[in-house]
């Protein structure tokens, strides 16, 4: 008896997963297939992405080789330039951003002041990410900080001085200098405080804001400025600020030296700035 009653209880499900099959095998199908198909573009689209990370990785090691062998011929130096950017126009964003880095900083020791502005401008508008945005901002700012108007300066820099960004101290030290020019000597000087006062803040951005503190306090001026021999003076070659004054004054230079390849995130021809925080590298 208990077999009969097995074998209709069989038979009932049977035509209840027959019923169920026949309404909704279409979007069942349709959902393992979509399973299906996402798994394999998904490994697709992984073996790509690798394969263009691998490419990209390849090329920006030849381009940083040629570089490493240019020493002071421009031509080696501009045949780099153009290598990364060309790499950065097809690479992964990783390594799109440290070519177009490593393009700029090569377009500045090439006097092309203006292309290398550019270059960081599209930089920071390109990504979200506020290490890097800010780092650009902070390197056109160092090219423009002497030729440009004060205003302009202090739109570049002072959002940065705003937040926690690890470039923060290095911005304010270089909006108070760009204030200090500007006539603004009491504005100048609290700037120059607060990057003395910050907890942790690079030992050299310290002693070059209480040096300019000393010599601000002595009277010093803007015509008191001369260039260091053998470098030009900003504005009119690479826009380095390695200024000191013609009296007795800081034994180091007022600024950091823009001419130096950009730290970090720019591969093994570019050394580090000294006393600065470093940007993650790609």
């Amino acid at each position: 008896m208990s077999d009969i009653f097995q074998e209709v209880q069989e038979e009932y499900r049977r035509e209840q997963m027959a019923k169920l099959w026949a309404k909704y095998r279409v979007p069942i199908i349709a959902g393992v297939s979509a399973l299906v198909l996402g798994v394999a573009g998904y490994q697709g689209w992984s073996y790509w992405h690798t394969s263009r990370t691998e490419a990209a990785s390849r090329e920006f090691e030849k381009v940083a080789e040629l570089l490493a062998t240019a020493g002071e011929n421009k031509e080696t130096a501009k045949q780099a330039a153009e290598g990364f950017a060309k790499l950065a126009a097809d690479a992964p964003h990783a390594y799109a951003i440290a070519a177009r880095f490593q393009e700029a900083g090569l377009r500045t020791e090439l006097n092309e002041i203006a292309a290398a502005v550019k270059i960081y401008d599209e930089i920071s508008a390109s990504t979200s990410d506020p290490v890097f945005r800010d780092y650009a901002q902070l390197r056109a700012a160092i090219l423009l900080l002497e030729p440009d108007k004060y205003e302009n300066t202090k739109k570049r820099l002072e959002p940065i001085t705003r937040t926690s960004s690890p470039w923060r101290v290095m911005a304010l030290e270089m909006l108070a200098y760009a204030t200090w020019r500007a006539g603004k000597k009491d504005d100048a000087l609290k700037m120059y405080a607060e990057v003395a006062a910050t907890p942790n803040a690079p030992n050299g951005n310290v002693r070059r804001a209480k040096e300019m503190t000393t010599l601000i306090n002595a009277g010093m001026k803007l015509t008191d400025l001369v260039a260091k021999p053998g470098v030009s003076t900003p504005g009119a070659g690479t826009g380095s600020m390695l200024l000191q004054p013609s009296a007795p004054g800081p034994s180091q230079p007022l600024l950091p030296d823009p001419t130096v390849p950009d730290p970090g995130l720019l591969g093994p021809a570019a050394p580090a700035t000294p006393d600065q925080p470093q940007p993650p590298t790609p």
